[in-house]
């Protein structure tokens, strides 16, 4: 992906995600605000029943205080008038009760006994009435006594108000209205009317109020769910207003306090979210629209100045691609160079970075011409240095392979092979077998230590210090000793050479032998098979330290009976893995030695230790020899 593309693609995703946020910030801001707004509607609602039910309970009292003195007025009126126990008297209070719309009028006397009455369309009475049950007797002893002027009678007597005033000479008058004269005035008041006049304002689509018992004083609109019991409940006992959403409505409920601020009721609105959803549509209609205005104006700023920036990056990543195929001109990039911004800078960088690596890759290129001229000067010598060293190893180990015997003297009371395989152009290992008069037969293997040039050398050296100490001495362990000794005379490299050396009497099989430190052969019986280290003897290798004694051991052969005799290149050959051909391997191999020729019995062992190495490089020399004895030459004739 282009530079270009990649910051219009950073400047739309920041731009959306900011409109994002801003929009999810709004619509909550906008829903929070919504809820607050239902509250604080709650809350006047609220307010506006507990003043409206102070205002009633107080119009109804100062009502019926007016219709109380509106009583009392009467009552000093018709008191005033000249009052007899007589027909012509009821009959004028029957009058003033009609047209005052007095409900009933009564005239007594100090006992009480009712002189004149008029009680609403029963017409005047002068006697056989009582005055109704319930009015206090001491208010009217008060009034016929003389002692008080005027009293209210008490409260509503099956829905009458009595008030009373005295008149001259010990009597009393009573009147009496009924409370439903106020009714009209209550109704006007109600609490349903009340709240009939909010239904359908600002979204309400329902009122309830409920007491501080949690029980339903007053109910409007059709949309109260039951939920409203509980949330009016959480309101009355948290004293604070609540809410509570539902499916297209929100209820909120807002608790109602008398003047003194204790909690006495509830009030709980049902009101639409539909004003709700629409102001959300409408953050989201005018979002996306905005959206789509900032992020069109957006991007096509970010492509201008995208292209602005990455113009002089794609002049630059040109001009690396000319440097590497060594087209590029500094002047190229003088425009851009020219600027006074980072780019120019780097520009510059770059142009003077640009010469300074064609200046160094010129003088690279001229050392490197002419460190290849003499390295192929130099691989030339080496080449026919590398010729003359082969050809002089080849002739080394062409002399090596010739300086070992190819085979054994011939003689019938013995036959034998032998073979040594070197694990580099040259070996370090050897065998010799020579014989030292008509009787006995020398036998010799040995191991140097190393590997190489310095072996074969080492190698050559032995062999001829062992021929000629073995034809000065008799004796294995003599022969060993005075070779040994000569060794460490003629050892300037510290090497050494493990050696075996047996001496066998070919009349009587006898092969009395010394060890140098190397492996002890081993022994193929003829009569069963079975296969034998030789005895050790305990010697040390030759040329580790001069005047050592080697210690002699003897071991009979009979007719048949084979002597294998090798080096640790064989019991030590590894395959791919690193594990040993071992000797319990080896005396496998050796198994059915006895049944087989000399030669068989050698290319049993080899064969088996090549198929064990396998691909794996060889790493030592491999060398052994094979002896059978055939038995004395007198048995042969």
């Amino acid at each position: 992906m282009t530079l270009t593309r990649r910051l219009i693609l950073m400047v739309a995703a920041c731009i959306t995600l900011a409109i994002i946020t801003i929009s999810v910030v709004f619509g909550w801001l906008g829903r929070h605000a919504l809820i607050e707004q239902a509250e604080a509607q709650a809350q006047a609602v609220a307010r506006i029943v507990a003043e409206s039910a102070r205002l009633t309970e107080i119009s109804l009292e100062e009502m019926q205080s007016v219709l109380v003195d509106d009583l009392s007025t009467l009552a000093f009126a018709i008191a005033s008038m000249p009052a007899q126990a007589s027909p012509d008297f009821g009959n004028l209070l029957a009058e003033v009760a009609a047209r005052g719309n007095i409900s009933s009028l009564w005239l007594v006397d100090k006992d009480l006994t009712v002189l004149a009455s008029s009680v609403g369309d029963y017409g005047a009475v002068v006697s056989g009435e009582s005055l109704p049950d319930g009015l206090p007797r001491a208010a009217l002893d008060a009034l016929t006594s003389g002692r008080r002027f005027r009293l209210p009678l008490g409260g509503a007597i099956d829905g009458v108000r009595y008030v009373g005033v005295r008149v001259d000479g010990g009597r009393a008058l009573i009147a009496g209205q009924p409370d439903a004269v106020l009714d009209p005035v209550r109704a006007a008041n109600s609490l349903p009317v009340l709240l009939a006049a909010l239904i359908n304002r600002d979204g309400i689509r329902a009122i309830q109020v409920f007491d501080d018992a949690q029980v339903s004083m007053a109910s409007v609109g059709d949309d109260m769910p039951a939920a409203a019991g509980r949330l009016a409940a959480r309101a009355i006992e948290g004293t604070a207003a609540d809410f509570d959403f539902g499916q297209g409505r929100l209820l909120v409920a807002a608790p109602i306090r008398d003047t003194a601020g204790i909690t006495i009721g509830a009030t709980v609105l049902s009101m639409s979210t539909q004003r709700l959803e629409d102001m959300l549509l409408d953050y989201l209609y005018y979002g996306m629209l905005a959206a789509g205005l900032v992020l069109a104006v957006g991007v096509g700023v970010a492509g201008l100045f995208a292209g602005r920036i990455a113009r002089p990056v794609s002049a630059m990543t040109a001009a690396a691609t000319q440097i590497d195929s060594r087209i590029f001109r500094p002047e190229s990039l003088n425009t851009l160079a020219g600027r006074a911004d980072e780019l120019g800078t780097l520009a510059r960088v770059f142009q003077h970075m640009a010469i300074e690596v064609q200046a160094r890759e010129e003088h690279l290129e001229a050392q490197v011409r002419a460190r290849t001229t003499e390295l192929e000067q130099k691989n030339r010598l080496l080449e026919e240095s590398k010729r003359r060293v082969e050809a002089e190893l080849d002739a080394a180990r062409s002399l090596q392979a010739a300086i070992l015997p190819q085979g054994l003297p011939a003689h019938p009371s013995y036959a034998g092979n032998a073979t040594m395989i070197p694990a580099r152009e040259l070996g370090g290992d050897f065998y010799d077998f020579f014989t030292i008069d008509d009787r006995h037969l020398g036998i010799v293997i040995a191991d140097v230590s190393g590997k190489g040039v310095p072996a074969a050398f080492f190698m050559a050296i032995s062999r001829t210090v062992l021929q000629s100490s073995a034809r000065e001495n008799r004796s294995a362990g003599a022969c060993l000793a005075a070779a040994n000794t000569m060794l460490c005379g003629q050892n300037p490299m510290d090497l050494f050479v493990t050696t075996f050396y047996g001496i066998l009497d070919t009349e009587t099989g006898t092969l009395t032998y010394a060890n140098g430190g190397h492996n002890p052969p081993m022994v193929i019986r003829r009569q069963d098979g079975s296969v034998q280290d030789l005895p050790r003897t305990g010697g040390v290798a030759l040329g580790v330290a001069p005047g050592l004694d080697y210690a002699e051991k003897s071991v009979i052969l009979t007719e048949g009976d084979t002597l294998f005799l090798y080096t640790d290149g064989i019991s030590e050959a590894m395959d791919g893995e690193g594990r040993e051909f071992t000797e319990a391997r080896l005396r496998s191999a050796l198994t059915d030695a006895h049944r087989l020729t000399v030669e068989l019995v050698l290319a049993d062992v080899t064969n088996a230790v090549g198929d064990f190495v396998g691909a794996a490089e060889q790493s030592d020399d491999i060398t052994c020899l094979v002896i059978r004895y055939n038995g004395p030459r007198s048995s042969q004739s």
